[in-house]
C-alpha cells in the first residue's frame, strides 16, 4: 500500500510540474505572439536545443535529414507529417 502511494505522488508531482511548464511555455508564447523576425533572443526564448542527426540517403538517393527540436519547458513536440 505505501509503495502504491508513493508512485501514485510521483506521478502527481510529475503531473504537476509538467502543468506549470506548460504554462511557462504559454506566457513565452503570449509574449511573442506578433514577432516580424526570427532573432537570436527570441530563438533561445523558445528552444532548449536542436539535435541534427546524420544524413542517410534513400533508394532514389535522396538526401534525408532528421532534426529533433526541444521546446523551453515542454520539450520534444511531434508534429504530424
Amino acid at each position: 500500500m505505501k509503495e502504491r502511494a508513493a508512485a501514485l505522488q510521483a506521478e502527481l508531482s510529475k503531473a504537476q510540474e509538467a502543468t506549470v511548464n506548460a504554462g511557462k511555455f504559454m506566457n513565452i508564447v503570449r509574449k511573442n505572439m506578433n514577432f516580424e523576425e526570427l532573432t537570436p533572443t527570441l530563438l533561445r526564448e523558445f528552444v532548449e536545443k536542436i539535435i541534427v542527426h546524420e544524413c542517410s540517403y534513400d533508394e532514389n538517393g535522396t538526401r534525408r535529414q532528421e532534426i529533433e527540436i526541444y521546446y523551453s519547458f515542454v520539450g520534444k513536440v511531434d508534429l504530424p507529417e
